[in-house]
C-alpha cells in the first residue's frame, strides 16, 4: 500500500488539517526524504495540496516548511 492512501484516508477525516512531512514520516514511520518524492504525484491528480510556508519555529535552520493537506480531488470526493 502507498503512504498516500493513509494520509489521504487522513485527510478526508480532517479536510482542515495541514501535516508537515516530519509529521507524515513520525505518525506512518517512513524516511522523511521519501514523503516529498512521494506526494509529488498524488499532488499532481489532486489527492493532497503541497503549500510551501514560513517555518513556525523560528529559530529553525529551514525558513520554509512543505504543509500537505486535502487537495480539490480529495475534497470533492468527501463532499459527495
Amino acid at each position: 500500500m502507498s503512504l498516500v492512501t493513509p494520509v489521504a484516508v487522513y485527510l478526508a477525516t480532517h479536510p482542515g488539517a495541514e501535516l508537515t512531512g516530519d509529521q507524515i514520516a513520525a505518525f506512518w514511520g517512513v524516511n522523511r526524504n521519501s514523503v516529498n518524492s512521494t506526494f509529488k504525484y498524488a499532488e499532481t491528480k489532486g489527492w493532497v495540496k503541497i503549500e510551501l510556508k514560513p517555518n513556525p519555529n523560528p529559530n529553525a535552520a529551514t525558513k520554509k516548511l512543505r504543509f500537505y493537506s486535502a487537495g480539490p480531488r480529495l475534497l470533492q470526493e468527501i463532499a459527495r
